[in-house]
């Protein structure tokens, strides 16, 4: 084993030599190639040079002619004297630095012409400014020919400046692709040296770090397993603590109805101890009495299952005689040493609960039996609003309308026999049947809204508002009236015919009370969101109105108006009631639409907001301000029909600002 080892440190010793070699041998010559890249980019650089200098010398012979022609002084002649000097020598020393450039040459070639022809033409009108006058030179300059011969000198060196940027680009890749790939030769050859070298010294350790590391192994099995039995003896006594300290009442019983152990909170709970019930037998003989047969053959069924289970609920006797029910789960755990099946039963003491559920049974048929009898006191209510409404309908009116008739007839054909005391007397009849029929009509609607069945179905507030402008125009053009509709207004869930009547009672009644002034009203609509705490409360003041223990008009001073229970008969078939829409669902807050109107009048003191949404409450005389005393009645009994809520914000002499509360679709 150690000769094979030498041979192997001798192999890897050899083999880094060769590769460390051979890597000189590499570098050497990736740095010549670096060194001839360098050169050829700094001949290029030396081109570039040489074009800016040649085209400079030109722009300053160029100068020079300009002066002296300008001046006509000969001292301007200076530096085109220089620039004539020296540019034979630039065209020569390009003409070296481009040799091997066949394309170059070419350029060079047909650049030579054109600086040939430049300085003739330059030599040509400061000949004629010293022959003839400075205007005869000047005139043979403004022909352009020195301009366009400039320009294409300026064409020539920049497209040899572009080809040279080329090749600078060119030899500038390849000067950093030798440098790249010199680095990573070196950089992978002196790694590969590295890795050789630490084989070696892999090599040169192994045998002894392999003996070490045996004896360290030896001594942490060693040390393992003292760890394990340790280990294992404090997860006994955890397993045995967490069974016996448990707050549920729990049970280890073998196959042959040995119970094992049993906690503390079955001790407490049942007040046997575990000398008490050492067996299934001694435990089902004292809990179970007469059915421990019926119940010792389901404990035994447990140890053939393979999953817990749940076994049901069992009544129990305790030592102390009292009855208690317990929830029983089940779980096998596997065969003890002997070969036994082990299995653990953990109860939940569901007493309490059982109690609790009892009296909530109680309590939910003495609440159906009230909820039966104030349904039959409502239905009762009903069938005598049903009958007074037929009797307004026809008992009253029919009298209201002869009499109203009489009156207008004796006005009309009897007006030249009454005096003047008789005529008001009889228009004073013939008005107050008026006021009579307008009021029992709006009884009639308002015993409607009580009692009729209410559809509910997507309603555009845009199309309900303007049907109620129209039913108002009339009255908006008596009271010279200026309505603003902030449209486009969103769409609610209502009953179509009932939402254009509140609509019209509301505008109606911001157009009435207004005094002095023409009446403004503007109207807007706003989305609210509730959140799911307040549709909960709100969803309870309901379920509490329809059992019959919350009702009446003091829920108008929250803005929650009490609606009734849906009544029987044709309003069980229809797709959608107010009753049947949900306030929200349980992906958020419930939303919805709040329909604004306010307006310039006379206002509303707050002790008194309350009042207004009552049947004949009245604030003024019907001397000033005609009315039935109903109209804000039927808004608030319509919103409540439709699901919605109504209010009102008012200061005395400010004018007010009503709202209607309806579910948004």
């Amino acid at each position: 084993m150690n000769k094979s080892l030498t041979n192997q440190i001798s192999a890897g010793i050899g083999f880094a030599l060769a590769l460390l070699v051979a890597n000189a041998a590499i570098s050497y010559r990736h740095t010549q190639k670096i060194l001839a890249n360098e050169s050829l980019v700094r001949h290029t650089h030396q081109v570039l040079t040489a074009l800016e200098a040649t085209l400079s010398t030109l722009k300053d012979a160029e100068t020079g002619q300009r002066g002296y022609l300008l001046t006509g002084e000969e001292r301007y002649l200076e530096p085109y004297q220089s620039a004539i000097a020296s540019i034979n020598k630039q065209l020569a020393n390009l003409q070296q630095l481009t040799a091997e450039n066949n394309a170059q040459q070419q350029k060079l070639h047909s650049l030579k012409i054109a600086i040939d022809s430049k300085l003739a033409q330059l030599q040509k009108t400061i000949d004629l400014g010293r022959s003839q006058n400075l205007e005869a030179a000047l005139r043979a300059v403004k022909t352009g020919r020195g301009k366009r011969i400039m320009g294409e000198i300026r064409q020539q060196i920049a497209a040899m400046t572009a080809a040279e940027n080329l090749l600078l680009q060119q030899r500038s890749r390849e000067l950093q692709a030798s440098i790249n790939t010199a680095m990573l030769t070196f950089t992978v050859a002196t790694l590969a040296d590295l890795a050789l070298m630490g084989v070696v010294y892999y090599l040169v350790k192994r045998d002894r770090t392999l003996r070490a590391l045996h004896e360290i192994k030896q001594n942490q099995l060693l040390e393992e397993s003292a760890r394990d039995r340790q280990s294992l003896a404090v997860t006994e006594e955890r397993f045995r603590r967490a069974i016996f300290d448990a707050p549920l009442p729990i049970m280890l019983h073998a196959e042959n109805g040995e119970i094992l152990q049993i906690n503390r909170a079955w001790t407490e709970l049942s007040g046997y101890q575990f000398s008490e019930i050492p067996t299934i037998e001694d435990w089902t003989q004292k809990a179970y009495g007469s059915r421990k047969s019926l119940v010792k053959a389901d404990i035994d069924r447990l140890h053939q299952l393979n999953d817990r289970v749940s076994e049901g609920e069992y009544i129990i006797m305790t030592a102390s005689g009292e009855t208690r029910i317990w929830d029983f789960y089940s779980a096998p755990l596997g065969k003890l040493a002997d070969g036994r099946s082990l299995a653990i039963s953990t109860a939940i003491d569901v007493t309490a609960r059982k109690q609790a559920e009892a009296e909530i049974r109680m309590l939910n048929a003495t609440l159906e039996r009230r909820i039966e009898s104030r349904t039959a006191q409502l239905q009762a209510a009903n069938d005598e609003l049903e009958a007074f409404t037929y009797t307004v309908a026809h008992d009253l009116r029919a009298p209201l309308r002869g009499m109203q008739g009489l009156a207008e007839a004796l006005l009309e054909d009897y007006r030249d026999n009454l005096d003047e005391l008789g005529q008001e007397y009889a228009q004073q009849i013939v008005n107050s049947s008026e006021q009579l029929e307008e009021l029992i009509q709006d009884l009639l609607d308002y015993s409607r809204l009580s009692t009729a069945d209410l559809p509910l179905q997507v309603v555009e507030l845009d199309c309900a508002v303007g049907e109620a402008m129209k039913r108002l125009k009339t009255e908006i053009e008596k009271q010279h009236a200026q309505i603003s509709i902030r449209s486009p207004l969103p769409a609610v869930i209502a009953h179509p015919v009932t939402l254009i009547q509140v609509i019209v009672n509301s505008i109606g009644n911001a157009i009435k009370f207004v005094e002095g002034v023409p009446p403004q009203v503007q109207v807007w609509a706003e989305e609210i969101e509730h959140p799911v705490e307040g549709v909960e409360e709100m969803e309870s003041v309901r379920e509490l109105e329809m059992a019959g223990l919350l009702v009446g008009p003091e829920h108008l001073a929250q803005g929650v108006p009490p609606c009734p229970p849906p009544t029987a008969g044709e309003n069980s078939q229809l797709p959608v009631t107010a009753s049947d829409l949900p306030v929200a669902d349980c992906q958020g807050p419930a939303k919805t639409i709040r329909l604004w109107v306010e307006d310039n009048g006379i206002g509303i003191a707050p002790e008194h907001q309350e009042r207004i949404f009552l049947v004949f409450e009245r604030l003024h005389g019907i001397e000033s301000y005609p009315g039935t005393g109903i109209g804000l009645a039927i808004v608030c009994k319509g919103v409540e029909r439709m699901g919605g809520r109504v209010g009102v914000e008012s200061q005395l002499g400010q004018g007010s600002r009503f709202w209607i509360e309806l579910r948004k679709q």
